[in-house]
């Protein structure tokens, strides 16, 4: 009996070798759904319900997914795989009534790395290390924790294995299949990898005493609600912390002590105070018990401003880049220590003699690591001017200029063969409306940001809607434009009119005037008025220079 008319649709007449397996693991439904659900948990899920439960779905899930990705890396070698070593072995292991496949021994040994790889990240602070430090440099700043209760997800390999004898036991893939294997879930398979887990941002949100040492609430800002998920102590009121006991692990989130408000006042002086000001980086101090108050450290408001460009991830500075709580802790040989928690920025420390200090985190020390994370660099003026203008000048100035070239290209095509072709170039123009309306206020809060994906979404939005109909519009301008010097002149307008968005920025530049925030703000409402008075403009030129057709 032929065994090719036993083929479903998708399926080829013959085998495809080992590389056909491989391809069909990974387009497994079970395969597909856990890579589905990864990215889904990572990005989704998380943030919304963070917990014991996403955590180890997304280990358990991911468990699953690598193997065949990793089979597939592995079988795609340039050196082919059938000179790979281990399918050699395999071809000669397997054998009529062996039960084996040729690809076994390479889906073994790829569910072997990956678990040893999981074992090796979770299980140790070094393999947690190791994995944050390549995982930063392919993803971007990341941290990985070793925990050991994530090995109870290992069993989710033998589902891989499972996945891989059923992937085996169908017959080969048709070529559209592995097109869509390759083209299609392999990408998505590599996304859901390198995407894996929502960013941690390290947010410090709240200051304990408990058991006579200080202890630090850290957050994740990007989770919205800024509570505390993991805490650490410091038997030297900081810059040194370590982890809480393993007793304290199981005691403390249950019975938390009073948290620290944005006020304490020493012990051993109580007319020693200090408070914390409110949405800024700053603390005031008194002598006399509350009476009077001075300033006695802060970071001012345009170094904040221009700190803020340098922290991943910022959203609101007045929110996340300002003093929280704060600490005063008596020391034994005299005078006070104040910690005080100031959200993305870490702490800041007073010692003894009256100091300040920003410590961002401070030393992370366990019994055979230490992990420093010191405070943000607070960039010069010039760098985050120069930051600013990259992330909201410079696209704002591509979507003036190009809504002007638009509109002049437009009126001289429309004047020179007939006025039906409005309707088209308001489209265009009525496009990139809509993506300077989304984009203005987005840079408004963009400039304290560099979430990288969302940085290059908005910009390719508004780029794309503004400058390629603008781009349509001077490429038929050109093409039938009896007079090219016209459709010249118009884009020399367009090219100036994006020149003046960023004198904002230029001005701060040179002269360290206006302040952050008020360039900022400045610089999309002269985007505003350029494209006001630069359209009309435009419009009238083309008017004025091209005689109406008479068609």
């Amino acid at each position: 009996m032929d065994t090719s008319q036993q083929h479903g649709p998708g399926v080829g007449r013959s085998g495809g070798g080992a590389i056909d397996s491989f391809l069909t693991w990974l387009i497994h439904p079970m395969t597909v759904a856990a890579t589905a659900l990864l990215i889904l948990n990572d990005h989704v899920l998380k943030a919304a319900y963070p917990g014991w439960l996403t955590g180890k779905l997304s280990d358990a899930t991911g468990l699953v997914m690598a193997p065949p990705l990793l089979a597939v890396v592995l079988a795609l070698l340039p050196a082919g795989c059938g000179r790979l070593p281990v399918l050699r072995r395999t071809v000669r292991v397997a054998g009529p009534g062996s039960g084996r496949t040729p690809g076994d021994l390479l889906a073994a040994v790829s569910i072997f790395i990956v678990g040893v790889g999981f074992t090796a990240v979770k299980a140790t602070p070094e393999g947690a290390a190791t994995a944050s430090a390549v995982w930063s440099v392919v993803n971007g700043p990341s941290v990985i924790l070793a925990d050991g209760t994530d090995l109870l997800t290992l069993p989710a390999l033998g589902l891989a294995w499972w996945t891989w004898r059923s992937a085996v036991a169908r017959p080969s893939l048709a070529r559209w299949l592995r097109m869509v294997a390759v083209l299609v879930v392999l990408p998505i398979a590599g996304l859901g990898v390198a995407a894996t887990s929502a960013p941690r941002y390290d947010d410090a949100v709240a200051l304990y005493e408990w058991q006579g040492v200080a202890v630090v609430g850290i957050g994740n800002a990007y989770h919205a609600h800024r509570e505390a998920e993991w805490w650490w102590v410091s038997s030297d009121d900081g810059p040194t912390f370590s982890g809480l006991p393993e007793v304290g692990y199981e005691v403390f989130p249950r019975q938390p002590p009073p948290a620290a408000t944005g006020a304490d006042c020493s012990t051993l002086v109580p007319q020693h105070c200090f408070r914390i000001v409110p949405r800024q980086l700053g603390v005031e101090e008194s002598q006399d018990g509350g009476a009077t108050w001075h300033l006695t450290w802060q970071v001012d408001e345009d170094a904040r401003q221009r700190l803020a460009t340098a922290i991943p991830g910022m959203r609101d500075a007045d929110e996340y880049l300002s003093s929280r709580a704060l600490l005063v802790r008596d020391q034994p040989d005299g005078g006070v220590v104040v910690l005080v928690a100031n959200g993305r920025d870490g702490f800041a420390r007073r010692d003894t003699a009256g100091r300040w200090e920003r410590i961002g985190f401070g030393t992370h020390a366990g019994d055979s690591f230490r992990h420093q994370q010191p405070a943000t660099p607070i960039p010069s003026v010039a760098e985050a001017t120069v930051t600013v203008g990259w992330r909201v000048a410079v696209p704002l100035s591509v979507a003036v200029g190009s809504l002007v070239v638009l509109a002049g290209c437009a009126t001289l095509l429309a004047r020179r063969y007939g006025w039906f072709l409005i309707p088209l170039a308001a489209v265009g123009g009525a496009l990139g409306l809509v993506a300077l309306a989304l984009y203005v206020p987005y840079a408004w809060r963009g400039a304290t940001s560099d979430d990288a994906v969302g940085s290059v979404v908005m910009v390719a939005l508004i780029v794309g809607m503004t400058a390629v109909p603008a781009g349509v519009a001077v490429l038929v301008a050109n093409v039938t434009e009896p007079s090219p010097a016209l459709t010249a002149r118009i884009c020399v307008a367009g090219i100036l009119a994006g020149a003046m968005v960023p004198l904002p920025l230029l001005l701060r530049l040179l002269t360290g005037w206006p302040p952050q925030r008020a360039a900022v703000v400045v610089v999309p409402i002269v985007a505003v008025v350029v494209m006001v008075v630069g359209i009309p403009w435009a419009i009238r030129y083309a008017v004025r220079r091209v005689p109406q057709s008479r068609s």
